[in-house]
């Protein structure tokens, strides 16, 4: 008879997503259970219609694309906390007049989630995954709270599926999500419970994809886990087999005109102003956490290889922290209470990390 424990870790990952069973086959699964196994896995077609890495000037000049003014803060509302063993949970609605001057006012929600232990503590801020605050981000910013950490997860107001958005917009969604997070921050460093020299990101999936380019422009977090993310955005949804974001992307190759892959890659590229490994350059290596897929056919691990070295001064044998997790997409990141364990231990190291 199947324990209830094991039934229950293989199911939550794919349901974590909203994705059918099919979107990983189980040939797939059986690699990331047994890597021994020789399973061929689609390769990105053009992996070296690379975006470059940008110097640290470039760097910085990029970073405008992040400004905001505190006066974009229109309002600020917090609902009665909710009383758990070990935190609280609250929401935060904080009402926003559009960075990007495109959108017009606009409700941020956050859900923040304070631990029980006395103040000020670290905080985590937990960045989505493709499927919107569901269950993964809440689970991880649960787990963060019962270990110590306050945490805040930043509930993206754009969805990823709207097929109505031109390519043009892609990155002006993923900069407004870091403008949130930058909001959180300033919000943190008005509650006396936070520890404000001690904020730190992670995110899991498109969560980490957030997550790493919210490190590469936010100074004001120490240290930050991305679990299965990547860099190059106009790689990553040129050559993914994720079938939601595939949708997205042929439709509205259909709507602008675009006929192959290729193409679409290219256009991407000159659309994009912004991409998670423009910012490496800005940040000490050291200070990211990397857990990394293998045979990951969502994320493809060639993208993931990419973040690594836009953050990485080989010159000066200084890279991120890496943890090859020798699975696919979906069980990677469905072992929350192990990624977390591992990011917990990350932001806790004072000297090199030790997995």
């Amino acid at each position: 008879m199947i324990k209830k424990t094991a039934l229950f870790s293989v199911l939550i990952p794919l349901s974590l997503f909203n994705l059918p069973a099919r979107a990983q086959t189980p040939l797939e699964q059986a690699l990331a259970l047994a890597p021994a196994i020789e399973v061929p896995i689609p390769q990105p077609e053009a992996a070296a219609a690379e975006r470059g890495f940008l110097t640290r000037e470039a760097a910085l000049e990029k970073l405008r694309f992040f400004d905001y003014q505190k006066t974009d803060v229109l309002s600020v509302k917090r609902a009665p906390p909710k009383a758990h063993k070990k935190y609280t949970a609250e929401r935060i609605d904080v009402l926003i007049n559009d960075p990007l001057r495109q959108r017009g006012e606009y409700n941020q929600e956050y859900q923040y989630y304070r631990t029980g232990q006395p103040g000020p503590r670290p905080t985590v801020i937990v960045f989505s995954p493709f499927s919107g605050a569901k269950t993964i981000d809440v689970w991880t910013a649960i787990k963060f709270a019962q270990r110590g950490y306050n945490a805040v997860v930043v509930v993206p107001t754009e969805s990823l599926t709207d097929k109505t958005r031109a390519l043009d917009g892609t990155d002006d969604l993923l900069i407004r999500e870091s403008i949130a997070g930058r909001i959180a921050i300033d919000l943190l460093e008005t509650f006396p419970e936070a520890d404000t020299k001690k904020i730190y990101a992670t995110g899991i999936s498109m969560g980490g994809i957030r997550t790493a380019l919210f490190f590469g422009i936010e100074p004001r977090v120490r240290k930050a886990a991305e679990i299965v993310g990547g860099g190059d955005l106009p790689g990553i949804i040129a050559d993914t087999q994720f079938s939601a974001l595939k949708k997205v992307r042929d439709a509205r190759m259909q709507i602008e005109g675009l006929a192959t892959i290729p193409e679409f890659r290219t256009y991407l590229q000159k659309v994009m102003a912004v991409d998670p490994v423009d910012f490496g350059s800005l940040r000490d290596p050291e200070d990211l956490l990397m857990v990394m897929g293998e045979g990951d056919v969502f994320v493809p691990d060639v993208y993931q290889k990419k973040l690594y070295d836009a953050f990485s001064r080989p010159q000066e044998n200084r890279h991120p922290a890496v943890v090859s997790s020798g699975k696919g997409h979906l069980l990677t990141a469905g072992e929350i209470e192990k990624q977390v364990a591992r990011s917990f231990d990350f932001f806790e190291a004072k000297g090199a990390w030790a997995k």
